[in-house]
């Protein structure tokens, strides 16, 4: 029995229809993030430090308990550096043995072209790095 055309009609306009729906939910759900991108991480120590004590404020938390909190920070603050400063030395062997055995698997022309990388790197690290 042949098909009307208002029923062939009508069954393009579902397949096409529903291909369409598809495709905006699809859209949709790849196009949604999860993460909220309103709240910035803070770029400094100091940026940090201010938010910190504006939420420590938030709390009800006076003058007083900040000045003691910010010495506890300080105090926290040099024994991290010094423990990173004591383990600088071995991460920069570590570092320096690795280069060595990926030269020593290299070809002489490769080699090159691995030095010529590194410096490149280093000297990109370097502008990237922020002045302490």
């Amino acid at each position: 029995m042949p098909r009307s055309k208002a029923s062939t009609a009508l069954y393009l306009f579902l397949v096409f229809g529903s291909g369409a729906l598809v495709g905006v939910v699809s859209h949709r759900l790849y196009e949604t993030t999860t993460v909220n991108a309103n709240s910035t991480a803070p770029r400094s120590m100091e940026e940090f430090r201010k938010r910190y004590f504006e939420q420590m404020r938030k709390w009800g938390v006076n003058d007083q308990q900040i000045d003691r909190i910010r010495e506890v920070l300080d105090d926290a603050k040099e024994k991290y550096d010094s423990l990173h400063a004591a383990e600088q030395p071995k991460r920069d062997q570590i570092q320096k043995e690795q280069i060595e055995a990926v030269r020593a698997i290299l070809t002489e022309p490769q080699r090159a072209q691995y030095d010529k990388w590194r410096v490149e790197r280093e000297r990109q690290r370097a502008q990237k790095k922020p002045a302490t």
